[in-house]
């Protein structure tokens, strides 16, 4: 059994569930669980894991995958962690298939997530800490990984229709406490958006379509139109919108690499713009101290203010609590009231309600 801070319990017969908002500490609380930063109380099967950290027994997949990986390849991973503990490589080559040799730096964001994942499967700790683990992930690798995340695990995720199916109970974070709540509690869309989480439908906005905008790259966006590019991963859908950068404004997913301003009034540079995305009373922050949610509502107002007529973003909903996607909505909402266009590359589900036209970058338009 593993117990953290006398609250959180995971015994090795069950799958757990751990949600909450942005900055909530659920990251924290997964990272301090495994005595990397300040240290939990964290008792597993009887003994005080902090005191002899056996990472063979208790280890983790965090949000970002460059941070945990020593070698190029699955392969040679696996290879190197073989030198300490027995692994198991044909978890990892059904997670990885075709790519289980190929560089991580080539990777897709969804392939670079499964690299980590496959790693630390075929270590096989007996219990295993993950964080967003679907994050990035298209529906046929969400699919796999469920299917092959074993018992004794806990699972921080915001995509709460990803995991409620597939957990035995679940703990709710928020204010620094941790509590047990009712596992029904995952499908009553009242409850999550009063607790600002996610796994409620977002209402199709109507609203007519206009003038054709873009026609490029098999990409054809009219006014107020919003097109979602899906597709497995590694298909191809960033690269699609690179090819597109001239025609349109591009807001690709690391919010932080895009920041180029001490204050969102600079980077943002139209007051009208701060008011629309409701930006004002952040105005004089640095946008590398918001939420994820915030971050990405100044690079959307940064490209209203661009006066570009499309926009196009890459996975924008990750990382997003329930709070931020209603956010987005609103964004994507004062968008199409603008006559935008707007290309949106994702695998998100909970998005989908809001595309007028999706192509499925394994098939063809729909």
């Amino acid at each position: 059994m593993l117990i953290i801070n006398d609250k959180l319990v995971v015994s090795d017969n069950e799958i757990v569930g751990l949600i909450g908002k942005n900055g909530s500490g659920k990251t924290t609380l997964i990272k301090s669980s495994l005595c990397l930063d300040s240290k939990a109380k964290v008792i597993l099967d009887g003994e005080d894991f902090c005191k002899n950290r056996d990472y063979s027994k208790l280890s983790a997949v965090f949000q970002d995958p460059s941070t945990q990986i020593l070698a190029l390849t699955c392969e040679e991973e696996l290879k190197l962690q073989s030198m300490f503990h027995p692994v198991d490589d044909k978890i990892a080559k059904e997670i990885m298939g075709e790519y289980f040799n190929k560089d991580f730096y080539t990777l897709s964001d969804g392939y670079k997530k499964r690299f980590v994942i496959s790693t630390i499967l075929a270590s096989r700790p007996k219990y295993i800490l993950f964080d967003e683990p679907f994050a990035n992930l298209d529906k046929y690798a969400v699919k796999l990984v469920k299917s092959v995340i074993p018992k004794g695990s806990l699972i921080a995720e915001h995509r709460i229709k990803e995991i409620r199916d597939m957990i035995n109970r679940v703990y709710l974070i928020k204010n620094g406490d941790i509590r047990e709540i009712e596992k029904e509690k995952m499908y009553d869309e009242d409850f999550l958006r009063k607790e600002g989480l996610r796994g409620f439908s977002l209402p199709k906005i109507e609203m007519e379509l206009g003038e054709e905008l873009l026609n490029h790259e098999g990409i054809r966006v009219r006014e107020s139109e919003v097109v979602c590019l899906v597709g497995r991963n590694g298909v191809g859908k960033t690269t699609r919108l690179k090819k597109l950068v001239g025609k349109i404004y591009l807001v690709l997913q690391n919010p932080d690499l895009q920041f180029f301003e001490e204050t969102v009034e600079d980077e943002v540079k139209d007051e009208n713009a701060l008011s629309l995305f409701n930006l004002k009373d952040k105005k004089d922050r640095s946008p590398f101290t918001l939420s994820y949610g915030e971050k990405m509502r100044v690079l959307i107002a940064s490209a209203f203010a661009s006066k570009y007529k499309v926009i196009a973003l890459d996975e924008p909903s990750v990382g997003m609590d329930g709070e931020a996607l209603l956010s987005f909505y609103e964004a994507i909402k004062i968008l199409k009231e603008e006559r935008r266009g707007i290309i949106i590359a994702t695998h998100d589900e909970d998005l989908i309600s809001i595309c007028n036209t999706i192509i499925n970058m394994d098939q063809g338009p729909t």
